[in-house]
């Protein structure tokens, strides 16, 4: 009898546990989720109140995902892959040319592409 009660008990507990560690994920995708989707429509900068200037080189051929990388690795994006979506759905796509870029965490997606697309203040190559 009590060998089954706590059978029993412990069963109940198991699923407990189960049930709050299956919500605790549910909520850590969505909660990405939301952040990911924010980063590529919401264009929000990294760091909006930085100050700090960060020298950027595109290398000539420079994919986009080369550049997201260098961006990331520089702290100037958040997510490489929401960069490079971002890229895919904006007017700049094609457009990033090589060169050497000042660019800041305060910056947003679209004002980064823009410099380094050419329509905006950039200190460029002329190798």
């Amino acid at each position: 009898m009590i060998k089954k009660l706590f059978v029993g008990t412990f069963g109940v507990a198991l699923n407990v546990i189960i049930y709050i560690l299956v919500i605790l994920l549910a909520v850590r995708v969505i909660t990405w989720s939301y952040d990911f989707a924010y980063e590529v429509f919401g264009d929000r900068p990294v760091a909006a109140s930085s100050e700090e200037i960060v020298p950027v080189q595109i290398s000539d051929g420079a994919s986009t995902d080369e550049i997201a990388a260098i961006l990331e690795k520089k702290g100037l994006i958040k997510y490489k892959y929401a960069f490079i979506i971002h890229v895919g759905l904006s007017q700049y796509k094609g457009m990033l040319k090589p060169g050497n870029y000042e660019l800041s965490p305060s910056m947003t997606m679209d004002q980064m592409l823009a410099v380094m697309a050419g329509a905006g203040t950039a200190e460029t190559s002329t190798e």
